[in-house]
C-alpha cells in the first residue's frame, strides 16, 4: 500500500533529518528520530533503545551521509516498511561506503519515528553486514 502524500513527505523528511543530524554530529537530534525501544543492526551488532543508539552515534566516524529517496510501503495506517540507500563519505578521506537500509517506521505522537533499522553494506560480493575493506 502506498503512503498518502502527507505521510510520504513526513517520512522523507525523517530521513533528511537523519542524514543531517549525523553530518552535524548531533547525537541528540539523531536519537530523537527513533522510538524509545528502537533497534539498530549494523556491523553484525545490535544497539537498542535511546542509550544504545547514543553510544552508536557518538562512536561512529564523522562524514557526509547522502541518502537516496526512500521506497515506502505502508503496512498499516500507522506503520511502514522503508528501503533506502546511503552513500557515506568519511571526513578523514578514507574510502566511501555504500549501504542499503531496511527500516520499520511508526507514526507516533511526535511524528514518524524509526522503530528498527538494519544497515547492510554494498560490496563486490553482494550485501554484507560489514563494509568492504
Amino acid at each position: 500500500m502506498l503512503p498518502t502524500p502527507e505521510d510520504h513527505a513526513a517520512i522523507c523528511d525523517l530521513y533528511a533529518r537523519y542524514c543531517l543530524a549525523l553530518d552535524r554530529c548531533d547525537a541528540d537530534a539523531w536519537v530523537a528520530l527513533f522510538t524509545a525501544d528502537a533497534r539498530f543492526l549494523v556491523y553484525g551488532r545490535e544497539w537498542s533503545g535511546h542509550e544504545g543508539l547514543r553510544q552508536l552515534s557518538t562512536a561512529a566516524p564523522s562524514g557526509l551521509h547522502l541518502g537516496g529517496v526512500p521506497q515506502i510501503e505502508m503496512t498499516s495506517a500507522s506503520s511502514a516498511h522503508v528501503a533506502r540507500n546511503l552513500l557515506f563519505a568519511p571526513s578523514d578521506g578514507s574510502a566511501t561506503r555504500s549501504a542499503v537500509y531496511e527500516d520499520e517506521v511508526l507514526r507516533t505522537e511526535s511524528g514518524w519515528r524509526i522503530a528498527s533499522c538494519r544497515c547492510r553494506f554494498i560490496t563486490a560480493s553482494g550485501l554484507s553486514e560489514r563494509p568492504a575493506r
